[in-house]
């Protein structure tokens, strides 16, 4: 056997290799977690390899869908990868990555989803996300319940806007 055709093998049963990995171990929770939601969902490692790295990537959304269904498809994905660690959970729209959010964080989001209030994990999602440069995203609020379940709520829908609603909008 010709050693290109050797190589090219190498390579085709390789690149296989990672793929299938990353459906059973990563994509196959993100799609079930976003069936019933009208969104279309591709997780995997980060650049295919790296296990302490996931990235939740919406790559198409319906018309219907709300921001706290998409939000609550991702804390369905948390929590069917709940007994696993990762370093980071990169959100991303069409492989562009928008926000991370620590691994620790993700874990414990699929660790209380069985029983936490799921407005109040969406509503405290935004001030556990960095943006990819590593700053924080969003602030974390302080002061009286009216005013800071407000802000929390304007960082929910701001979050959303600028993981995917916008791009989303732009499209249709």
């Amino acid at each position: 056997m010709k050693l290109k055709l050797k190589i090219g093998l190498a390579v085709f049963f390789a690149v296989g290799a990672l793929l299938v990995t990353n459906h059973f171990r990563v994509n196959i929770h993100a799609t079930a977690a976003m069936k019933s939601r009208d969104v279309e969902v591709l997780a995997y490692y980060r650049y295919g390899v790296d296990p302490g790295s996931i990235v939740f990537d919406i790559r198409d959304i319906g018309g219907g869908n709300s921001a706290a269904s998409t939000i609550g498809g991702l804390i369905v994905f948390a929590e069917a990868l709940s007994d696993r660690s990762f370093r980071e959970v990169v959100l991303a729209w069409r492989g562009e990555p928008r926000f991370i959010l620590s691994g620790d964080d993700f874990r414990q989001m699929g660790r209380e989803a069985s029983y936490e209030n799921p407005v109040y994990t969406i509503r405290t999602l935004p001030e556990k996300l960095y943006l990819p440069d590593g700053r924080r995203a969003f602030s974390r609020w302080t002061g009286g319940v009216i005013g800071v379940l407000g802000a929390q709520m304007d960082d929910v829908n701001n979050f959303a806007r600028q993981w995917y609603i916008a791009d989303a909008v732009r499209r249709y």
